[in-house]
């Protein structure tokens, strides 16, 4: 069923102009758990040169994380400057973002995200844990860039399996 879905999306995404090709492998690589990795690789299916779509996939999942980064952190600068630290959700969910945090650092937790959860939670809970704008930034970028080219390399063996 699953493999089907994806057949007959990669068959009428190969079908668009190259404009809406380009900018469905982009899109698609907005979606947690797809990211770059499944950007490049619907890209490489459907025909895309594949520096083009790793290129594209990493630079579509890079402004989502962003789209993650920035306004959380922004949001945690707000609730830390409140006056009260009640036990509550957020203060919950941070804890046990800074026990992970704490065993895995960063750049472990960037990573390793797309193997177990989204790079975007994964954003979140380095936040969440403590770390700053700057290094969740520069390690999911470097994250994003290691997981593209992983899933050009995978795009590339199943676009040559497939034909």
């Amino acid at each position: 069923m699953f493999r089907q879905i994806v057949q007959e999306f990669v068959g009428q995404l190969s079908e668009l102009s190259s404009f809406l090709q380009y900018f469905g492998v982009f899109i698609i690589s907005f979606i947690p758990f797809v990211e770059s990795p499944g950007g490049a690789v619907v890209g490489s299916l459907i025909g895309i040169p594949i520096i083009f779509a790793v290129l594209i996939s990493m630079i579509g999942n890079w402004f989502s994380i962003l789209l993650v980064i920035l306004p959380f952190n922004a949001l945690l600068t707000k609730i830390h400057k409140g006056k009260s630290k009640k036990e509550g959700f957020i203060q919950n969910r941070a804890t046990k973002a800074r026990e992970r945090y704490d065993k895995y650092g960063v750049p472990g937790i960037a990573l390793i995200a797309p193997l177990v959860v989204s790079a975007h939670i994964a954003a979140f809970t380095s936040l969440a844990a403590g770390a700053s704008k700057r290094s969740v930034i520069i390690w999911h970028t470097i994250s994003i860039v290691f997981w593209g080219i992983l899933g050009g390399v995978l795009g590339i063996y199943l676009h040559y399996n497939i034909l």
